[in-house]
Parts: C-alpha cells; structure tokens; sequence
C-alpha cells in the first residue's frame, strides 16, 4: 500500500510538472500595458486529432461528434478570450474590435487530444484531461511584425464531457498565457 501511494504522489508531482507554455523567441513585454488590444485567430489547418485529421476523427466517431463538434469549438475559444481577459486584467485584453487592436495572437493548434472519459471516472482530478499542442504568433499589427513566438503544451483536468474536457485545456492555455505576460521583461 505504501508503494502504491508513493507512485500515486510521483505520479501527481510528475502531471503538475508538464510544461505548459514558453515564450520561444521574442518578448510579450509590449503586452504589458493596460491599453494594449488584441484580436485572436485560431489556425487548426494541420490540427490533428488524436493523430487523425479532424475529419477522419470525426467520421469514425459517428454523426453526433460531427453535429456537436463547431459548438465544442466554439465554446473552448470563448472560455479562452473570457478566462484570458480576467487573468489578465492589468494587461492586454482580448477584443473584437479591429481598428482597437494593436496586437493578433495567432493560436496554431497542432494537436488535440480529448483525455480519456474513464480515467475522469476513476481518477477524478487527478487524471489529465484534454490536451492541446501547437504555437502562438504574436503579431505587431502596425507592421505585421511577429514580436514573439511562444510554444505550448497544456492540459486542462478531467472532466465527463467532451466540450467541457475542451473548455478546460483553452483555460489552461488562457491562464499560461496571461502568466507569460505578467513575468515579461
């Protein structure tokens, strides 16, 4: 029993270590400024799925991943903007507005993976829930200049729902985002 809560805790210290986002070249330190705007686009062109394309992914889930998919999509990319924009409330926020925006984050979504429904069961929080991988290009839009480039793997907890495992990893991303900002220099 001893070696089997050893196992549980390395296990546990292990997870909470995971990199979740680095800024890989460039600095955010524009992005520390109250007035700083930014808009968000989303790129999922070479997103795979649980190593598939989206589209085999989905098919041979069956009509209803198909029909539920663009909402599940949309959800996680709203909880990003609202997560982001209470995260970080002294800096950048997240707009609609174009001619307000200063800045683009351009999410490169390169992988997706939605965890796994029983280890949400057994495990609770203490499994990984869904997860995504990709880049982010931060752009200048005065010049259409990258000013940074940061490269993420995050993982939100488990949870018994597809979107909701989704909605978890984008806050996961949200909140390493926002704290990438706060320690820019």
């Amino acid at each position: 029993m001893k070696k089997f809560f050893l196992v549980m805790v390395a296990a546990m210290i292990s997870m909470s270590a995971w990199a979740d986002a680095e800024v890989k070249s460039g600095s955010l330190k524009p992005l520390k400024s109250a007035d700083a705007r930014v808009l968000i686009t989303w790129d999922y062109s070479k997103m795979t799925i649980e190593d598939k394309t989206p589209a085999e992914f989905l098919k041979e889930k069956g009509a209803d991943w198909e029909k539920d998919y663009p909402a599940e999509v949309a959800a996680g990319e709203a909880s990003f903007d609202v997560l982001f924009n209470k995260k970080d409330k002294k800096f950048a926020q997240i707009t609609d507005d174009e001619d307000a925006a200063q800045y683009e984050f351009v999410i490169h979504v390169d992988k997706f993976h939605y965890g796994s429904l029983g280890a949400a069961i057994a495990f609770g929080g203490f499994a990984r829930g869904a997860h995504i991988e990709g880049t982010v290009d931060v752009i200048s839009l005065k010049d259409k200049s990258k000013i940074a480039s940061i490269q993420y793997d995050c993982s939100g907890a488990a949870a018994y729902s597809n979107e909701a495992r989704r909605v978890l990893a984008y806050q996961d991303l949200a909140k390493d985002m926002a704290k990438l900002i706060g320690k820019a220099k």
